[in-house]
């Protein structure tokens, strides 16, 4: 479903919960080692998910109705595989949801300051499946992509969030621990809950138990390093020729003023160039404002740009704003100095 980058519109959109499969009884999961690819959000894609279940079956051969929490993006890439046979499934939109699906209210901030997650999330869509699982021991796989959350409050570029909800593990006959990987796009920064140690891209976590309800991330796209140097630049140069209009508009007029050779009186001689400096002057002004305002984003990764509220508009019209001014400023200094250092101006 596509979104309006709306200023007045909830700052937070998209998103699924993903969560553990609910209907595992009376088997054993010696392990589970969930693997989490964020790269493609890098690239505006899906996020990919694997979950491979140990599986340990002490008695008979048991037939498990399972439900997978997913949204509807997700259910077009959801796989599933016994070992090396496919399992085959099918929407369950009617399906009652457990509470212990419910995704965590916040995610961890990358400033420190939690982020609302999911209030705007689509409707939970399941997937039911049935399978057979055989005596002693069986590997159940499962694959699916999953929608991240977009939250535009991050500053310069967006958030991304992502839960994994691990709270239907608890109702399991036997639980051995969890191995997790998580791929993140090159450089990006990230935030997460619970702890992961992280080696260059990848973050890795080995638990003898449940970390807690879900695992929930926030990341965001680098700035780069010229970024900063690009904005701050740009206003210290908005400045720079503010200040140095005035100067050199003074400057000219005094100039302008000695050359006249006429005796009209430079008010009548000087408004052409007073004029023709103050346009110069609001129109470069306008020019380096709308640079300043617009060329840091130039530096910032495609499609991950935040431009959430009215700030960059105040911006822009302050810039208008300071432009028409420094046409009439520009004009007044000009012909001010022009009348003082006229020649003529005594006899006159």
């Amino acid at each position: 479903m596509p979104i309006a980058w709306a200023n007045l519109g909830p700052p937070s959109y998209g998103g699924q919960v993903t969560a553990e499969p609910i209907g595992i009884e009376d088997i054993e999961i010696t392990r589970e080692t969930l693997t989490i690819d964020l790269r493609p959000i890098a690239q505006k894609d899906l996020a990919q998910v694997e979950a491979v279940y140990h599986l340990q079956n002490e008695g008979d051969e048991k037939q498990l109705d399972l439900l997978f929490a997913l949204g509807t993006l997700g259910t077009e890439n959801f796989q599933v595989w016994l070992n090396d046979q496919v399992i085959t499934s099918q929407p369950a939109p009617n399906a009652p949801l457990p509470q212990n699906w419910e995704a965590p209210e916040y995610t961890p901030g990358i400033d420190h300051q939690p982020l609302d997650y999911l209030r705007h999330s689509t409707q939970v869509t399941p997937m039911a499946l049935s399978v057979t699982i055989p005596p002693r021991k069986q590997n159940l796989k499962v694959q699916y992509s999953a929608q991240t959350a977009t939250h535009l409050l991050g500053k310069p570029t967006i958030y991304h969030q992502f839960a994994y909800v691990l709270a239907p593990a608890k109702a399991w006959s036997a639980f051995g621990g969890l191995d997790v990987t998580i791929y993140l796009p090159p450089k990006w920064q990230v935030a997460t809950t619970p702890e992961f140690t992280r080696k260059g891209d990848v973050l890795t976590g080995q638990f003898t138990e449940l970390p807690g309800n879900a695992i929930a991330l926030t990341i965001q796209a680098p700035v780069g390093w010229a970024y900063y140097p690009v904005k701050y630049g740009s206003q210290v140069l908005l400045g720079l020729v503010w200040l140095g209009g005035l100067g050199l508009g003074w400057r000219l007029g005094h100039t302008k003023g000695k050359q006249l050779t006429s005796p009209k009186p430079a008010r009548l001689q000087a408004w052409p160039w007073s004029l023709g400096f103050g346009l110069v002057w609001g129109m470069t002004l306008l020019g380096i404002g709308w640079l300043a305002i617009y060329s840091p984003n130039w530096m910032l990764p495609a499609g991950q740009i935040s431009r959430y509220g009215y700030g960059q508009g105040f911006a822009l019209l302050g810039v208008m704003g300071l432009s028409l001014l420094s046409v009439v400023l520009g004009f007044i200094v000009v012909w001010v100095a022009a009348n003082r250092s006229q020649p003529f101006k005594k006899a006159s």
